[in-house]
């Protein structure tokens, strides 16, 4: 399913049963006539399935929550007797899922209002998801049937079109796409860099001498780097210079293992590294078959959730450092301001990143990289478009939600009450 936008609890309960492995179990919960809807919200009657369904939901947050505290899983009986938010965790739970199916409803009624429709991809994609997670024992045990699934899926896909209806490109709330261009090259850098430690395998900073070597070293690399006649050349001989600089080091580390080991009077085992690079810059031969290979992606600080700096992801997510922040945090931020703010396109320069670490480092023009093949494809723009508008997306349908007063079936609760239910694999 290639969709972005989903009920959140779908979303997160399809993972849950694709890792619940099937086993053999007590007989399946069922529904009297009086139990078949959980509640009615805003005239839209909840089948007891659904409830349920966001009942397991609930309840796995209620454990990560008791996880993200003690620092270990907890059984059952653990969750039954914790207070979550000063409830007792069966009141937390069903209030939980009770704001989940009013997200639900929201969501039904939305879809409604704007006439939306489901498309024919969707329709098999829901059918196919359904006739997935019927072979899933987490929710036949606990009577979740295949209507229930049926809706829930289909919800999430309603979900989805709602949010194209409000947030897509030319849509009421939304953008142009050559706004959503300017959204994306503002705030995202293309790089390539390798980092050139000035500590050894110890955490020791290096002697002055082997600093005056490296910082020789990198200012060679950077020579040879802007020497390049042209931008791809650059790039390529980028990758080239990062080999080298991975042999030197490969070199480096054999020669120590070499001292300690005649140190101890034992017999150096050697490995030969080589590194191919091409002929000049005009040859054909690289260090890649990938141009973009060694690139990644740098994100301009925002106050959300980040991911250190990897030369060996795609996408590099980072946030803001605020006046608490530690030495990394600040030094993270001072990064990404230079690159953005400081750092010349296709120009190699080296870049303190803190006492301990040298980048080299070189950016391009993250427009060359806008392509349908790219990163300008059509899920690049659906996601794009995610992270700009979602906040705003999740905040009026809870506006909408929390408008609505269910009608508790205080019969369905008190039969499908969390724990009676089937609940060891969730």
């Amino acid at each position: 399913m290639n969709k972005l936008y989903r009920f959140a609890a779908a979303a997160a309960a399809m993972a849950l049963a694709a890792s619940t492995a099937s086993c053999s179990s007590p007989k399946a919960i069922t529904f009297g006539n009086g139990t078949k809807t959980a509640m009615t919200i805003d005239g839209y009657d909840v089948p007891a399935g659904v409830f349920i369904y966001n009942e397991l939901y609930a309840y796995n947050n209620a454990s990560y929550t008791l996880y993200s505290k003690n620092g270990e899983y907890p059984t059952v009986e653990d969750v039954k007797k914790a207070n979550i938010e000063s409830m007792d965790a069966t009141d937390w739970i069903q209030n939980s899922a009770v704001d989940y199916c009013k997200d639900f409803v929201a969501t039904e009624k939305e879809f409604e209002k704007i006439g939306g429709e489901l498309s024919a991809e969707d329709l098999q994609e829901i059918k196919d998801g359904v006739e997935q997670q019927l072979a899933n024992t987490l929710f036949t045990d606990n009577g979740i049937g295949e209507e229930s699934i049926r809706a829930i899926l289909t919800n999430s896909y309603k979900q989805n079109a709602v949010f194209e209806h409000y947030y897509g490109i030319d849509a009421e709330d939304g953008c142009s796409e050559e706004e959503l261009k300017e959204y994306f090259i503002d705030r995202t850098a293309r790089i390539k860099y390798f980092p050139v430690s000035l500590v050894n395998e110890e955490g020791e900073a290096v002697s002055d001498d082997e600093k005056h070597e490296l910082t020789k070293l990198i200012d060679g690399y950077i020579k040879e780097i802007n020497s390049a006649k042209t931008n791809e050349k650059k790039l390529e001989k980028f990758d080239e210079v990062k080999a080298k600089y991975d042999e030197y080091t490969a070199k480096k580390a054999e020669e120590a293992a070499a001292a300690e080991a005649e140190e101890n009077g034992e017999e150096a085992t050697t490995t030969t590294t080589t590194t191919t690079t091409s002929a000049d810059d005009e040859g054909t031969t690289t260090t890649t078959t990938d141009p973009f290979a060694n690139e990644v992606t740098l994100t301009k600080l925002t106050t959300t959730t980040a991911d250190e700096s990897a030369d060996d992801a795609e996408t590099t997510t980072t946030t803001a450092a605020d006046d608490s922040a530690d030495d990394s945090q600040k030094a993270l931020k001072a990064y990404n301001d230079y690159v953005f703010n400081d750092l010349k396109e296709y120009t190699a320069e080296k870049y303190q990143y803190d006492e301990n670490t040298i980048y080299v480092i070189i950016k391009g023009d993250i427009k060359e990289r806008m392509t349908d093949d790219d990163m300008w494809s059509e899920d690049s723009i659906e996601a794009l478009i995610s992270e700009r508008y979602y906040s705003d997306f999740t905040d009026r349908m809870k506006k909408i939600a929390e408008g609505m007063t269910p009608e508790k079936n205080a019969s369905a609760f008190r039969r499908f009450s969390p724990f009676k239910l089937k609940l060891e694999n969730v």
